[in-house]
């Protein structure tokens, strides 16, 4: 994107678990009690308060001096349509809450806590946002994403026009142990499903909505693509002589839904965004004329699963050192995978270090695939050790019961000398 110079900013922060929890409970020795039985988890909202707070403050004393700050719920529409530049402060959920009411004007994702949260839709940290604006937003690009509208007629004869979805369209029972009934019809098509529920997206579709989703006809697709998919989650199949034909298909025009079910339609998973869906209710959903305009860093991949990463290698006599930067999730696996293996051929490579130090975030997929580069180094006598590993990724290894099967250290010297041990030779 050209040099540009934005005069007109306003930041709209969200608050923190920690505010809102605060709230509720009224007082902190309140707060305390109530979370008396798992300490652990308050001390982790705690620190990522404080963490939240200072990039806060980063961004008022450091990125955007001059700028209007407000908390969401504050924030006006109307009269934000005169800033050339809106900056959403916190994670995924506050930023489509946010891009709700931005209009055409362009937009920013700041992650308020890179530690503890993934921010798949944010493209910048609040140290990345200050370097693009000392450089004028010469590094970035400026994307223009698909965006989804939808019109529900009640079976009374009133109509509803829901806010544009920016990532996905959630139809299904409002109880979660009832199965999701409904008629769909697509260009002529129209079936009867029964389901766990209809999920309808575009490029910038969730990665934890679409991961759930399987098996899949369909790649990852860029988030600006004239199209958009739809997915029947965990469709009931009984005996009949054809299959669904509307269960998983990319739709180029207008899709019907008639509702069989109390059920409810949610908007980029916000609770603000959730709209009833009763028996004989209609939605009509189409790609809006409109569009999103995201301002994100220029390496920032197209779609949601080829977000960007990079590799580093080197060689340190016997051992093989691999740095991942990044994110490491589900669509470029298969290309990290052989770089790594790649780099392990060779009788004389007997070691791997695999360095996280600045990893941002794995997926489960991620994880599963490094246990998967971790046996076929077994097979053939040869030892990998993680290095760098933060807090919030070592989670990801605790709840996958994995962390005991690999070897962590702090830095690559302490790998290395624990491959120099006898006990190692």
């Amino acid at each position: 994107m050209a040099s540009t110079k934005y005069k007109q900013v306003v930041v709209v922060f969200k608050r923190t678990k920690y505010e809102l929890d605060l709230e509720t409970y009224g007082s902190i020795q309140a707060y305390k009690e109530v979370a008396r039985h798992n300490p652990e988890v308050f001390e982790r909202t705690l620190e990522s308060h404080e963490r939240q707070l200072q990039s806060r403050e980063f961004l008022k004393s450091q990125v955007f001096p001059n700028a209007d700050f407000v908390f969401r719920e504050n924030f006006d529409p109307e009269g934000g349509t005169r800033y050339d530049l809106i900056v959403a402060h916190g994670g995924d959920n506050h930023f489509t809450y946010v891009a709700h009411l931005a209009g055409n004007t362009h937009l920013i994702g700041c992650n308020s806590d890179p530690n503890s949260s993934v921010g798949a839709l944010l493209g910048f940290t609040a140290e990345e946002l200050k370097k693009a604006v000392k450089n004028n937003f010469s590094q970035t690009k400026l994307e223009s994403w698909s965006l989804l509208d939808t019109e529900i007629h009640y079976p009374n004869g009133t109509k509803l026009r829901t806010v544009p979805a920016i990532c996905e369209l959630s139809i299904r029972n409002n109880s979660p142990d009832l199965t999701s009934r409904f008629w769909i019809s697509y260009q002529g098509n129209k079936e009867e499903q029964k389901c766990s529920g209809l999920l309808v997206y575009t490029g910038a579709g969730s990665t934890g909505w679409i991961s759930s989703c399987f098996p899949k006809k369909f790649q990852p697709f860029s988030k600006h693509e004239p199209f958009f998919h739809v997915y029947s989650r965990e469709i009931r199949v009984k005996s009949r002589e054809t299959e669904f034909s509307l269960a998983d298909f990319r739709a180029l025009d207008q899709v019907e839904v008639i509702s069989e079910m109390n059920g409810g339609l949610a908007v980029d998973s916000l609770t603000e965004r959730h709209y009833p869906f009763p028996p004989y209710a209609k939605a009509t959903i189409r790609l809006s004329p409109e569009k999103l305009f995201v301002i994100v860093p220029l390496k920032r991949g197209e779609s949601m699963q080829d977000l960007p990463y990079e590799i580093e290698q080197k060689r340190i006599n016997g051992t093989v050192i691999v740095q991942i930067k990044g994110r490491m999730e589900s669509g470029p696996l298969d290309r990290i995978t052989q770089t790594i293996l790649d780099e392990m051929v060779g009788a004389d490579r007997k070691h791997l270090i695999l360095d996280f130090s600045e990893l941002r975030y794995i997926s489960s997929l991620g994880i599963r695939m490094i246990l998967d580069v971790k046996m076929n180094l077994q097979k053939r006598n040869k030892e990998m050790a993680l290095v760098g590993v933060t807090s919030s990724i070592l989670q990801v290894f605790h709840l996958l019961g994995l962390s005991n099967a690999f070897q962590f250290y702090s830095d690559r010297e302490e790998a290395l000398k624990s491959f120099e041990e006898p006990s190692k030779s």
